[in-house]
């Protein structure tokens, strides 16, 4: 067993000083996705649904290829007050792995947020 099929849960982040945030879980153990958009910290919008084993297994494969467990734990860039945070939460059996950043994101964001908007079939920006 690798190290990523021992991922219960991915909780990821992403929100603006002024624009409003998207939040995501994706439970492995429980084939579930739950997902929220909102906005001066009030949900606007959610949603939750059930995926297939086979969908949970393929984002875990996503996840491998984006070598997401050996991401820096810290993305920062301190010439910019205000912008974009993210925080995405690996909760494996026992621990949790944290990976943040304020306005500064691993080259594999971007693919990262297309796998996020895949498994949610909604926005996350």
């Amino acid at each position: 067993m690798t190290q990523y099929e021992k991922i219960k849960k991915i909780e990821a982040y992403v929100g603006g000083y002024f624009g409003g945030y998207y939040q995501a879980e994706i439970d492995l153990e429980h084939n579930s996705v739950s997902w929220t958009r909102g906005g001066e910290g009030e949900p606007v919008d959610m949603a939750h649904r059930n995926i297939r084993s086979a969908t949970a297994k393929k984002f875990i494969e996503q996840l491998e290829k984006l070598d997401l467990l050996n991401w820096e734990a810290e993305y920062v860039d301190p010439g910019i007050l205000d912008g974009t945070q993210w925080q995405v939460e690996i909760v494996m059996a026992g621990h949790t792995i944290t990976k943040h950043g304020s306005n500064c994101y691993p080259e594999q964001w971007r693919e990262f947020r297309q796998s996020i908007n895949t498994i949610t079939r909604k926005p996350f920006r």
